[in-house]
């Protein structure tokens, strides 16, 4: 007689929600379980597949949610797997996945994480399907926590602008300049607080530093992680406002993007120390970008700090963006631009200008930077 087949899991609840800035999708069922999360055919978005299981509930209650613009109904497949559809609206990649076992009413549901990515880490996350659950994220491993005894993390915080250099100005008069060192100066009193790091900022008072010296400053320091603070705005947009995130490509991911990182860059013409051996010294850096780890990190910082203020602020749509830009160059520090929103727009400029907004906003990056060296906040 034929040893009777294992009865085939069953699905019971799909859930979405936000979990630390990150989008959470829980799969519920009545046993442990495993997926495969792969992009979808399209590219487009992603397709789970549950292995030997069965959809036993009615439609989902929630189809969409954060990065998640649609969550299809679960599609059982001809080798008796369940597909489940997903929707992007804009790239994500998985942070984490992992079990939770019965607890009350709840069944055995695997949880997962999903943060925003540039397409480039999303195609290289997905070239394989990615099997569920896993420990970490599935592009880039984190860096390793400090152990006891090891040197605390160096962070620098760069506040755009100062001096002669002005940066965007409010329809109010207001100084880009001004918020950003604001905006620092609160990140940095946090981070300290904190004690598991040290702090440096690349000014302290209303001074112009030349893009490259605040480069050259983070790789002499030998930082761990460089972190520039900017405000935007658009001359004749009062409607436009939310934050972004901006990472180091030669392509910019749009023309926005590209325009944003010439008018940053052209900072340092507001310099009359300029010199052939300087621009020289930052060709040499750009193409001296070959370090993948850097990059990489750089990508993961700049997808955390994306879900952290989204949870803080408005986001612009395609939170997540690359140009090139000059103040974010060096090789061997992972380095993100934060455009805090638009001095352009009311409303950001009222919370940007508040102590309540700085504080919101303080919280998000400290949030995202404990995220980033895989330590849980206090």
């Amino acid at each position: 007689m034929a040893p009777a087949q294992a009865e085939p899991l069953r699905l019971t609840r799909l859930q979405l929600g936000l979990n630390a800035g990150l989008t959470r999708l829980v799969v519920e069922g009545s046993g442990p379980l495993e997926a495969a999360m792969a992009a979808s055919a399209d590219g487009l978005g992603l397709q789970l597949t549950l292995p030997a299981t069965r959809w036993t509930a009615p439609a989902p209650e929630v189809t969409a949610g954060g990065l998640v613009g649609a969550l299809g109904l679960p599609v059982s497949g001809p080798d008796g797997q369940l597909n489940i559809a997903i929707d992007l609206i804009e790239p994500a990649v998985v942070e984490r996945a992992f079990r939770l076992g019965p607890q009350g009413v709840r069944g055995h549901r695997l949880v997962i994480d999903l943060r925003p990515a540039e397409p480039n880490a999303f195609a290289t996350a997905f070239a394989a399907p990615v099997h569920l659950p896993l420990d970490t994220a599935v592009d880039i491993a984190p860096p390793p926590t400090a152990t006891a005894g090891e040197r605390r993390r160096l962070i620098v915080l760069d506040a755009g602008h100062g001096g002669q250099d002005p940066g965007a100005i409010s329809a109010s008069g207001r100084y880009e300049k001004e918020i950003t060192l604001n905006v620092a100066k609160a990140v940095a009193q946090r981070l300290r607080a904190t004690g598991r790091y040290r702090v440096l900022l690349t000014r302290e008072s209303d001074r112009f530093i030349r893009l490259s010296e605040r480069v050259a400053l983070a790789r002499a320091k030998e930082a761990d992680l460089f972190l520039s603070i900017h405000a935007d705005s658009l001359s004749g947009d009062r409607a436009t406002r939310g934050a972004s995130v901006y990472t180091r490509a030669e392509a910019a991911s749009d023309t926005e993007a590209e325009a944003l990182a010439l008018r940053e860059n052209r900072a340092d013409q507001l310099s009359d120390t300029a010199s052939a051996g300087d621009l020289d010294d930052v060709v040499s850096i750009l193409l001296d970008l070959a370090s993948r780890d850097t990059a990489k990190l750089s990508s993961r910082f700049a997808g955390l700090l994306t879900a952290a203020m989204g949870e803080t602020t408005p986001l612009r749509r395609n939170a997540l963006r690359a140009a090139n830009f000059r103040v974010l160059s060096a090789p061997d520090v992972p380095s993100a631009l934060l455009e805090l929103g638009y001095l352009s727009n009311p409303a950001d400029e009222a919370l940007l200008f508040s102590e309540a907004g700085r504080d919101r906003l303080a919280g998000a990056v400290v949030g995202a930077i404990d995220r980033f060296f895989g330590v849980e906040p206090r």
